[in-house]
């Protein structure tokens, strides 16, 4: 049996990112010149949600049994989207993509989501400490329902539809989702086999896709639903890599799930100018992403873990320092 952890990694997340970028990619490039039902099998939306659950789960589980060094955390964690973030941004504006933007654009909205509840987190992780997750996710919905309800949305239904000032408040609660995830892995368990939740979550992301299109049931009105069932599919994920070892491929692939997430309708747009055929231009946007992963993702990644250890490293060094002074003063 294989470990739930392996060298600080949970096993059977890359799995779950590269799942979720994938569809992404597919639904962004694939799923418009796609046939009848056929274009709704590939979804965008439900995989951010997953991908909240997933961010959340990844940023709590180092800390859910020690305390949160707040500095390094936010440092490592700014370095580590912010930089790969601006390149993809500045690229898709020497494209012409101005609707490439943190504002009222695609894909950088979520990246925007992602920072504040890395601002949030101290906060959170503090309130969780007195209270329980449950009525932290509650709390959450309510919020999420109110804004989702009270602002309504935009003619496609979209839950990014309310501005950077809004937009996290309806994501929150999938992201909290992943916290409590986090905390209780080694405790919860749930039935059925891996292939039941994969595809019952794939069919429920494409039945919202098409009630989105449809109806007027809208994702700002079902993604937080989905969440849960989000979060289920990942714990049973990692609950099966554990067991049975992770798929390497997706696992490869979920590493640079980043990269392939910003950049695929950058590249898309760039190949778009030498061919038009949507599943070479898919072939050749995932492919684009690797150099992106490899000469901008991954080293802002490298910095980011040595600038949250170094920082970690000065500030257990001054406590050290202030002790030895107090000791000395006392003993005076």
């Amino acid at each position: 049996m294989h470990s739930l952890q392996n060298s600080g990694k949970v096993e059977g997340i890359d799995t779950v990112r590269a799942v979720a970028a994938l569809s992404v990619v597919f639904a962004h490039l694939l799923g418009p010149a796609m046939p009848g039902l056929s274009k709704y099998l590939f979804t965008g939306h439900p995989a951010v949600i997953a991908f909240f659950v997933v961010s959340g789960f990844c940023i709590h589980y180092p800390y859910r049994a020690r305390m949160l060094p707040v500095g390094p955390f936010l440092a490592g964690r700014f370095i580590r989207i912010v930089p790969p973030a601006a390149a993809a941004f500045i690229l898709a504006q020497a494209l012409g993509m101005r609707a490439y933007n943190p504002i009222d654009g695609y894909i950088l909205w979520s990246v925007v989501c992602e920072a504040i509840y890395y601002c949030l987190y101290p906060l959170i992780l503090a309130i969780s400490r007195r209270i329980d997750w449950p009525l932290l996710i509650v709390a959450s919905v309510v919020a999420a329902y109110g804004v989702a309800i009270g602002v309504g949305s935009d003619q496609y239904g979209n839950a990014k539809a309310y501005g950077p000032q809004l937009n996290w408040v309806v994501g929150i609660p999938a992201w909290l989702l992943g916290c409590y995830l986090a905390e209780n892995l080694h405790r919860l368990k749930l039935p059925g086999h891996v292939w039941g939740w994969r595809a019952a979550t794939a069919a429920t992301a494409s039945a919202l896709y098409w009630a989105t299109m449809n109806t007027a049931a809208g994702f700002y009105l079902t993604m937080v639903p989905f969440s849960a069932l989000a979060a289920c599919w990942i714990l049973v994920e990692i609950r099966n890599a554990s067991e049975r070892g992770p798929i390497n491929v997706l696992e490869t692939i979920g590493e640079a799930c980043f990269s392939i997430y910003l950049v695929h309708v950058i590249a898309a747009a760039a190949i778009g100018w030498l061919v038009t055929t949507p599943i070479v231009v898919c072939a050749l946007s995932l492919a684009l992403a690797y150099p992106f992963y490899r000469w901008i993702e991954k080293p802002c990644h490298a910095a980011a873990r040595r600038a949250k250890a170094k920082m970690e490293e000065l500030g257990a060094r001054r406590r050290l320092e202030e002790r030895d002074g107090i000791a000395i003063s006392d003993g005076a």
